[in-house]
C-alpha cells in the first residue's frame, strides 16, 4: 500500500507551507527569496528540481542546518496536525489493522512526514521522500521525490518493486497508479480524475474520496 502525503494525508503542500511561515518570521530571508523568484521561475522551465533547489539554498545559505531541522520538526509536530485528513488516516489505520504493509511516498522531506506520523503514534511507518544536502553554504535538493523518482526511491530504499494499492491526489503519481490494482484519488481536480480514468481504464478499481481537513 502506497500513500502519498501532501494533498492526501494532509490538505496542503507541507514544505511550501513551512517555507512561507519560516520566511515570514525572517524578513531578510523573505526578501532574498522574493528577489530569487524570477530566476527560479526561469529555471523551472528546464527543471522543477533546480528551481526548488535555488529557493531552498536562498532560504538556508549561511544558516545553521541544525536550527533549520529543529524548525522543520516543530512545524511537523505543532502545525501540520491541524491539516490532517482524518478520513485518509482512518483508511491508513484500517490497512495497518488488516496487516497490510504501508509505505509513505512523498515529494516533501521525510522529516515532515515522520514528524506528523510520530505525533499520531505511527512513527514506525517507512517513508521515502525528497532528500537535501548541504552545498555552497546552504541546503539544496539532492533528490526531488516526485513522479518516477518515487518508484526509484521505493526500490532503492526498501527493495519494493510492486504494490497493490495507491492513495494520491495527483496525476504526477501516474507511475505508481499504473502498476496498482486499486487507486484512491483524494479530492482530485476534474482534470486529474479524467486523466486518471484514461490511464487506468477498466483494469484498475478506481474510487474518489473527498475528506474534510480538521
Amino acid at each position: 500500500m502506497i500513500f502519498d502525503f501532501d494533498g492526501t494525508l494532509v490538505s496542503r503542500d507541507s514544505f511550501i507551507d513551512f517555507a512561507l511561515r519560516y520566511c515570514v518570521r525572517r524578513p531578510v530571508r523573505l526578501l532574498a527569496v522574493v528577489a530569487a523568484l524570477p530566476l527560479a521561475l526561469l529555471m523551472r522551465l528546464r527543471s522543477a528540481s533546480s528551481a526548488a533547489s535555488t529557493l531552498l539554498w536562498v532560504m538556508t545559505v549561511g544558516a545553521s542546518t541544525r536550527h533549520f531541522v529543529i524548525a522543520l520538526r516543530r512545524y511537523a509536530q505543532l502545525t501540520l496536525p491541524g491539516y490532517a485528513h482524518e478520513a485518509i488516516f482512518s483508511e491508513l489505520n484500517r490497512h495497518l489493522v488488516a496487516g497490510d504493509r504501508v509505505v509513505i511516498a512523498t515529494g516533501t522531506v521525510p522529516l515532515l512526514a515522520r514528524g506528523l506520523l510520530g505525533a499520531r503514534g505511527l512513527a514506525r511507518l517507512p517513508v521515502v521522500g525528497s532528500r537535501m544536502c548541504r552545498r555552497w553554504g546552504g541546503l539544496v535538493a539532492a533528490t526531488h521525490c516526485i513522479g518516477r523518482v518515487k518508484v526509484h526511491e521505493l526500490r532503492r530504499k526498501f527493495g519494493i518493486e510492486s504494490w497493490s494499492t495507491v492513495y494520491t491526489d495527483s496525476f504526477a503519481d501516474r507511475s505508481l497508479m499504473s502498476q496498482a490494482r486499486d487507486v484512491t484519488l483524494v479530492a482530485p481536480s476534474s482534470r486529474t480524475l479524467r486523466r486518471t480514468q484514461q490511464l487506468v481504464g477498466n483494469r484498475t478499481a478506481l474510487r474518489v474520496l473527498y475528506p474534510n481537513a480538521r
